[in-house]
């Protein structure tokens, strides 16, 4: 399985294996209900693409937050919602989870950028665009999550759910020598998939 670089290292190169892998396994066996792993690993490869997004809005000068009237976050949430009620999942639970997928991706974006301001510059690697790969790399992970939220909806309404998806993200965190600030936004980014 691909290495995520989940440092000032990375590459977008392997941030498009990762993605590339991912779409490869997209027809495979779903997850057993009992395991969270594919989805804590797409959430982190969503995370890698979102620290390709902190290098092209550094390079623009683009702010983390899409300007007022822009109706991407939007568009994501309501996309997702849609094709999540189209296979049998909650559109409310899927309309939550790409919040705080988006709400991880900028928490990547803002800490990254601040750690570039203090040290004056930006990791010197290969940039890609943001409308014409990164975007679309963000989009053509949205059915893999929805298939992993259907998956994985028995332990996700299980009493054990909050300890197993922590293990899981533990699990991977160590595998892939994630920094602190990749673990926390996977939190975030996971915070609302176990029912209370």
């Amino acid at each position: 399985m691909p290495k995520f670089a989940f440092s000032d290292r990375g590459h977008f190169f392997g941030v498009i294996a990762v993605c590339v892998f991912l779409a490869s396994c997209a027809n495979a066996q779903p997850a057993p209900p009992s395991d969270f792993s594919r989805l804590v690993d797409l959430s982190a490869a969503r995370l890698e693409i979102s620290r390709q997004v902190a290098l092209t809005k550094w390079d623009s000068g683009f702010p983390v937050a899409d300007p007022p009237g822009d109706p991407r976050e939007q568009q994501v949430i309501a996309a997702a919602a849609a094709e999540a009620a189209k296979r049998g999942v909650s559109p409310e639970l899927a309309g939550a989870f790409f919040a705080d997928q988006i709400e991880a991706s900028k928490l990547i974006q803002i800490a990254l950028m601040t750690s570039w301001r203090r040290a004056g510059e930006a990791p010197t690697e290969p940039r890609a665009d943001l409308s014409g790969q990164l975007r679309p790399a963000l989009d053509r992970l949205r059915p893999m999550f929805i298939e992993e939220l259907k998956a994985t909806q028995r332990l996700r309404e299980s009493p054990e759910c909050r300890s197993r998806l922590a293990n899981a993200t533990a699990d991977l965190a160590r595998i892939r020598h994630m920094t602190p600030l990749f673990v926390v936004a996977l939190d975030r980014g996971l915070a609302r998939v176990c029912g209370d």
